[in-house]
């Protein structure tokens, strides 16, 4: 249970809803993510300022936060051992009723997620894209 809890979050985080619609969580997936987020800031060292800042477009440019980036997908078991990001699976756990704005969304981003850049600069790229792309589909834990 706590595999598919957290496969079905990282949907929610990569390419999830925007600010004004975000999802009201229950207490175990808040509970979940809450622990991550908590693990993914103090491996990092990541401000909370800058995940936030994120929700609104401002992505800074800093290790820290495109680190926590991967670390939150890494956790969450989206990645192989070469750190692959399986947008497949990220697709088939998204709620039917947003499988194709999410499948829109990553076809439009994931071109940025090119093998010979470091694995915490792919996903930041990829969440920036997002957010580019579909500001209101976007938001991060």
């Amino acid at each position: 249970m706590y595999a598919v809890i957290i496969s079905v979050l990282l949907i929610f985080i990569s390419v999830g809803f925007g600010g004004k619609d975000k999802p009201v969580f229950g207490d175990e997936i808040n509970e979940i993510m809450n622990i991550i987020h908590n693990e993914c800031v103090s491996k990092t060292k990541v401000a909370e300022e800058d995940i936030t800042n994120c929700e609104n477009g401002i992505f800074k440019d800093d290790v820290k936060l495109k680190c926590y980036m991967f670390c939150v997908v890494e956790e969450l078991n989206l990645v192989d051992d070469n750190n692959e990001v399986d947008y497949e699976m990220l697709i088939s756990l998204f709620p039917e009723q947003y499988q194709k704005r999410a499948l829109s969304l990553v076809e439009s981003c994931k071109h940025l997620d090119m093998k010979e850049k470091e694995s915490c600069q792919r996903v930041f790229d990829i969440h920036k894209c997002s957010y580019a792309v579909d500001p209101d589909f976007y938001f991060i834990f």
